[in-house]
């Protein structure tokens, strides 16, 4: 009955969608449903036909206020496809994802950007969004940081309802990235917790030396059959931009691809990324304090570890998953890790039973993604069998949540709100694996999950 009441949708969500702009509300597309192997209470927020996206499990998505959630979308607004000029000169036609905001209390949703924008990251100490956009195009497309107060936005929308708006009317520049080979050409970025900094990775066009090649295949290189490198190396750098100023400053430069970073959203100053591969790095993590410009490997790994999806959780942890999901990987322990960064301590946080079935490849085989609340208490995780599980950190008490998310298009990637009674996460359960809907489950509603919370 539920995928037919999904099914059931398409027509209104086409039309709605095809009608979406910026800055209009509209109705709430919230549905309660029972997931099939647990019997909680699931808070589906978006249509299927959507095919929305939270952000990612390492960035803040709800507000500070607690009272909007993010997301994005690249079919909800309904744009047409656009042709980018690429820096290299090539030419590609893509269909511009734009970003979406729930109010949690009505379901009602609103997008909050249009038109050409690279990527967004929410405030920490405001309802404000930081918004990257991209300017020109070809070898004088330049990389332009932005502002966005969000409660003006909001007010404005419900005081006058069916109102145009443009995204220019709310934004405030920041400031631009400089254009120089010295600089590097900056890619993904993060905001400091008091929102005074943007730190940003680049990739630098240099030859490393012989030593910088050498630590490179350290750390990035794992010659094995059964895991090939995935993406080459290169060379890559931190920078910084100053949130008030625009001025753009240097913190260092790495001798490896640098993936995902984030910064901690308790010290301004401290930051996580990773040596990016696309599979099994020889060192994963790596921590760096952008007062002092130093940086080191974090979590030192042996050849067994095949570390992943690394988060700040609190002011002193950051959680990570070691995989299992390898005959190789199960000679030691595997699960949701938590390191503790002011003394190196490392704690196993739990893992659920691995399924013992080899016929195929990504079947069960334990914890891939993680989170957790922000006062340690718990922990979340989602299995390479589409379950999405709580952990308690203090006795490894596990509740399962939900069961059969498929895993695709995306994983479920699940994450807590900031006051640790909400889990949200992605599903593509009602369309056989095809699109997602958005998922929140009320954790003050699990009696298991009172009974040993901490008030």
């Amino acid at each position: 009955m539920k995928k037919i009441f999904f099914a059931a949708a398409v027509l209104l969500a086409a039309m709605s969608s095809a009608s979406a702009q910026f800055g209009q509300w509209k109705a709430s597309e919230t549905q309660k449903v029972k997931d099939p192997g647990t019997g909680i209470e699931l808070n589906v927020l978006t249509k299927t036909e959507g095919d929305d996206h939270y952000i990612y499990q390492t960035d803040p998505m709800w507000t500070p206020d607690c009272k909007y959630l993010l997301f994005r979308s690249s079919k909800r607004a309904g744009e047409p496809g656009q042709e980018r000029t690429m820096p290299d000169g090539s030419k590609r036609t893509f269909t511009p994802t734009q970003y979406f905001m729930i109010e949690v209390a009505t379901g009602q949703i609103i997008q909050v950007t249009e038109g050409s924008v690279g990527s967004v990251f929410l405030g920490n100490t405001a309802n404000t969004l930081y918004v990257n956009t991209r300017e020109g195009s070809g070898e004088n497309q330049e990389w332009v940081m932005n502002v966005m107060d969000l409660n003006k936005l909001f007010s404005d929308a419900k005081k006058q309802p069916g109102k145009t708006r443009h995204m220019s009317d709310y934004l405030k520049k920041i400031g631009t990235f400089p254009q120089s080979e010295e600089m590097g050409r900056p890619g993904g970025w993060c905001v400091s917790s008091d929102d005074n900094w943007a730190y940003i990775t680049v990739s630098r066009n240099v030859m490393p030396t012989a030593e910088e090649l050498a630590i490179q295949e350290k750390v990035a290189q794992k010659p094995r059959e059964d895991q090939p490198v995935k993406v080459g190396q290169g060379m890559s750098g931190l920078r910084k931009m100053n949130l008030k100023t625009g001025e753009v400053s240097y913190i260092r430069n790495v001798p490896f691809r640098v993936g995902h970073i984030q910064a901690s959203r308790f010290r301004p100053n401290e930051i996580l990324f990773c040596c990016e591969t696309g599979g099994d790095a020889g060192q994963r993590m790596w921590y760096c304090d952008a007062n002092t410009n130093e940086y080191k490997p974090l979590y030192n790994e042996t050849p067994l570890d095949w570390v992943t999806h690394e988060t700040f959780g609190t002011e002193d942890y950051v959680y990570f998953n070691v995989l299992g999901w390898q005959d190789r990987l199960r000679k030691q322990a595997s699960g949701i890790f938590r390191i503790n960064l002011r003394t190196d301590d490392v704690e196993v946080i739990g893992q659920v039973e691995l399924d013992k079935d080899r016929t195929t490849q990504l079947t069960g085989r334990g914890f891939w993604h993680c989170n957790s609340t922000r006062d340690n208490q718990w922990a979340c995780g989602d299995t390479f069998g589409g379950s999405v599980w709580i952990v308690n950190v203090a006795n490894g008490l596990r509740i399962q949540i939900a069961s059969d998310l498929k895993m695709q298009p995306d994983h479920a990637q699940p994450f807590f709100s900031p006051d640790g009674t909400k889990i949200c996460f992605q599903s593509g359960h009602y369309s056989d694996a095809k699109r997602l809907n958005l998922i929140m489950v009320d954790l003050t509603k699990i009696p298991l999950f009172n009974q040993y919370n901490k008030k």
